[in-house]
């Protein structure tokens, strides 16, 4: 069970659109290097719910966790309390909006600030740090989240992203990777920054076309379909409306639902989950360069994926996962962590229809226990790995209604 309220935490929704300031124009921007003459890195990351976590320094700062996003331009701190030990240079406030329904967001604009990572740095680098900590990030991920950086790492180096194994591998640009027998290479279209390809799906009314989607590692879900860019999309026969995530300026909701097949190259995925986001949640997105969807984490997290910008191409090679079924929210709850770092789970929101609501699941409910083993000796990947089993798998949970300990028994149940 991929739980709902992550299935798009970041989805296209943080590809910033500025209504103060412009995007830096590319020669003015920062460039990342090695700070020794090797030509490779390898750095291990943390993988929460398919979205990948790594140490970043900013300024004099410690370590912080950021999310590593494919899909974002620019590098935001998204925990305003942070920035007080960032010491940011040349800061003045400013006002974002992104996807969402909303409002603009107040944020502070910073440049020629210092980012670091192991053994990588990067000058005159420009952050944005968010004045409300709109995307809640980490009671989500069940750990501290600072911020979200990707293009400026994904411009300088050859990344190399080792699901399986959850490490990443930079290289120079001027390196060339022996390549794997099963590895298939594709034009990456690199458009305001966004890495684009495309690829194939394959509905249920028997329609095959050609899509154009961004590739966002930023994103949980497998695809993202905006229905308007393209009048042969359409809703599959059975779908749940569903809480997609949010984006600066909103919530994202939209329908969920399951294409009979999406194709890259020799690669075919059965059966895989696909978004429909509202129109309004993404009508920014849709004038972006005839762009009809995105391309996620749950897909992503089945191959090595190598990104190659200075390039202009991507690999994929499959992993162990490759075969593994499309699941989606079979239970109906969502959890949140109120005390990010600790072994505390809630119950956030409860999905209308779900086999959890016909037990009297309830927002507000403290997990105790999940097929008998203790919530609190559970990071929270491992909780939801236990969650994360078969349509007909009995769930027995354990919970604490203020001061009233609940059993409740059922099956999880595919609803789409």
């Amino acid at each position: 069970m991929r739980l709902a309220a992550y299935t798009a935490i970041l989805c296209a929704c943080l590809c910033l659109f500025f209504s103060d300031v412009k995007a830096q124009p590319a020669q003015a921007r920062d460039t990342v290097y090695f700070t020794s003459n090797r030509k490779k890195m390898t750095m291990p990351f943390k993988l929460v719910h398919n979205l990948i976590v790594i140490p970043v320094q900013i300024n004099n700062s410690p370590p912080l966790n950021f999310i590593l996003d494919s899909g974002v331009q620019n590098t935001l701190i998204t925990r305003l309390n942070f920035s007080d030990s960032l010491e940011l240079v040349e800061a003045n406030r400013i006002k974002l909006r992104g996807l969402g329904e909303g409002y603009t967001i107040e944020a502070i604009h910073s440049t020629g600030n210092m980012m670091s990572m192991r053994g990588i740095q990067g000058d005159h680098h420009t952050v944005f740090v968010l004045m409300e900590d709109i995307f809640d990030l980490s009671l989500r991920m069940g750990m501290p989240v600072h911020g979200i950086i990707g293009y400026d790492i994904f411009k300088n180096f050859i990344v190399k992203i080792n699901y399986s194994n959850k490490t990443i591998t930079l290289y120079r640009p001027d390196v060339k990777l022996k390549r794997k027998k099963r590895a298939e290479e594709y034009p990456l279209y690199i458009e305001d920054a966004k890495p684009y390809l495309y690829g194939s799906i394959r509905q249920h009314n028997g329609d095959s076309l050609q899509v154009k989607l961004v590739v966002d590692t930023g994103a949980s879900n497998s695809l993202s379909l905006y229905l308007p860019s393209d009048e042969r999309l359409t809703l599959p026969p059975k779908v749940m409306h569903a809480y997609l995530g949010r984006g600066l300026s909103g919530d994202i909701n939209g329908k969920i639902g399951r294409l009979s097949s999406f194709r890259l190259g020799r690669y075919q995925l059965d059966n895989p989950t696909a978004a429909y986001p509202d129109t309004g949640a993404v009508k920014l997105a849709m004038n972006l360069g005839g762009r009809n969807g995105n391309l996620g984490s749950d897909i992503l997290k089945r191959f090595t994926v190598i990104f190659d910008y200075p390039h202009k191409r991507m690999s994929l090679i499959p992993n162990h996962k490759f075969k593994e079924p499309f699941n989606y929210n079979m239970a109906g709850f969502e959890v949140s962590t109120p005390l990010p770092g600790a072994n505390f789970y809630i119950i956030s929101n409860v999905v209308e229809d779900s086999p959890a609501k016909m037990v009297g699941v309830q927002p507000g409910d403290q997990l105790i226990h999940i097929n008998g083993k203790n919530c609190n000796e559970l990071q929270l990947q491992e909780l939801l790995n236990l969650l994360d089993s078969k349509p007909g798998s009995k769930l027995r949970l354990r919970l604490k209604r203020e001061q009233e300990i609940i059993d409740v028994n059922f099956v999880l149940q595919s609803r789409i």
